[in-house]
């Protein structure tokens, strides 16, 4: 027995002894496809030798500096090629702080946009406003702005109090105007003016961000918002001088077919959280990127960031991310994804020849499936059947890893798995892959009682 602290102690884990490619072997000989990029994060699989080769040259070179005494190479490159891959506010003036990983990026960029104020002389200013349900970190300030009742819950006296409108979830769409209706502009709208209407609530001068997700991952498999949301949510930031935070975290870099998700939809956000496929998993990275606007106000103003960690700006995982993501650059991955997208999804459409498979969206190499009882109702399985959990521990047992996520709906109901391939992925390892899918998913239609397979749905969706 280890004295390592679990996750979950009533769960046991797989050691893993080795990977390679979109594979891992464990400790008892059992090998996998990595079919969510561990947490959507390994993007370019492993092994791959350029990245191991920068860790190694840097680790002989110098492993460690910190930012208060020098500054790397390998960190300043990296901020230059990000910045190179950045929105066109991020041009001619934009800045990137590294950070170790998603909650250190979201936590920075909230303290970024308040210290921004302060900067430009407005310190009334210090209400984040996001959005429910919507997944921004572990740490206290991440996790106030985080809108998931279940991993809030634990922590509410000592989480700020939320300011939180609506996502613009469609499959369970609030707007009460009917299916046809939420599938388009004007829901979506609906939706984005909530935005405004928090803001005079709160008062204008005392918001000073919000944030969101491009398409929100964890939280909610994967949902897609209208394509004029964001647009809309862009206008209302700008009216009232409210700065746009877009979480990046899982989408950045190229996951969604594009180097950011913000930019499927036209909108420019003022600050960027970066993490998971910064550095693809080979080491602990994340990034947090400042519009020229945003960054002139620092250095016109005090020149100082109240903020840091031991380990921002770490040389040797800098000079991971910096071979990371010269490896996407150089192999094309991002628009490889994008042309992989619509083959990606019409297998998965096909997955709806099952009545539990209710929704099946994303983007990109990023997709989520929604679990129900019913398909026509969207009644969801019930707390404590815990749908996803078991579909992933099927799928486990099939040799495939998937990403579950549960509580969207009220905290308690609510299920979904997402499928998220390393962008390396081969046609015959995706053959794969949803080979593995199709039987966990078989399994589960016999737990469940489903006895609603249908072949000519797949024939028709194939012959698309």
């Amino acid at each position: 027995m280890s004295a390592f602290f679990p996750r979950n102690f009533r769960k046991r884990y797989p050691v893993i002894k080795s990977a390679k490619g979109v594979w891992i072997t464990d400790t008892d000989e059992k090998t996998y496809l990595d079919g969510c990029s561990g947490a959507v994060v390994a993007n370019l699989g492993f092994g791959v030798k350029e990245i191991s080769d920068a860790i190694t040259k840097q680790v002989e070179q110098a492993p460690f500096a910190h930012t208060s005494q020098f500054l790397s190479e390998a960190a300043l490159r990296l901020a230059d090629r990000i910045i190179e891959l950045a929105p066109a506010p991020f041009q001619n003036g934009g800045r990137v702080y590294f950070a170790s990983g998603g909650s250190e990026a979201v936590e920075t960029a909230l303290k970024m946009a308040r210290g921004f104020f302060v900067e430009t002389g407005e310190p009334t200013r210090n209400i984040v406003i996001s959005r429910w349900p919507g997944y921004h970190g572990a740490t206290l300030g991440a996790l106030s702005a985080t809108g998931h009742l279940a991993r809030r819950k634990p922590y509410l006296p000592v989480l700020k109090a939320p300011a939180m409108i609506h996502t613009d979830y469609r499959y369970r769409c609030q707007c009460g105007a009917g299916p046809e209706s939420c599938y388009n502009d004007r829901c979506s709208i609906q939706r984005a003016d909530e935005l405004e209407e928090a803001i005079l609530l709160h008062g204008p001068n005392n918001v000073m961000a919000f944030i969101g997700e491009p398409i929100v991952g964890a939280a909610l498999g994967a949902a897609v918002p209208g394509k004029n949301y964001w647009q809309r949510i862009r206008e209302i930031c700008t009216k009232y001088g409210v700065l746009l935070i877009a979480d990046e975290v899982m989408t950045g870099l190229g996951r969604t077919g594009a180097n950011f998700a913000m930019q499927h939809f036209n909108a420019d956000p003022d600050i960027i959280a970066l993490g998971k496929g910064v550095a693809a998993g080979y080491q602990p990275l994340s990034a947090i990127l400042s519009s020229a606007k945003v960054s002139a106000a620092f250095e016109a103003g005090s020149g100082v960031f109240e903020h840091g960690f031991t380990y921002s700006g770490h040389p040797t995982s800098c000079a991971a991310g910096l071979a990371a993501v010269q490896y996407v650059i150089d192999n094309q991955l991002v628009t490889h994804v994008a042309k992989r997208e619509y083959d990606f999804f019409l297998r998965l459409e096909t997955l709806k020849k099952w009545d539990f498979v209710g929704d099946v969206r994303g983007k990109g190499y990023l997709a989520g499936i929604e679990l129900v009882k019913s398909r026509d109702t969207k009644e969801p399985f019930p707390q404590s059947f815990k749908a996803n959990a078991v579909l992933s521990e099927l799928a486990r047992e099939e040799g495939l890893l998937v990403y579950p996520g549960s509580g969207f709906i009220d905290g308690s109901l609510g299920d979904h798995i997402m499928i998220a391939p390393p962008f390396v992925i081969k046609e015959d390892e995706m053959e794969e892959l949803f080979k593995r899918l199709e039987a966990a998913l078989t399994r589960f239609a016999v737990l469940v009682g489903d006895t609603f397979p249908r072949a000519e749905l797949k024939q028709t969706l194939l012959s698309v």
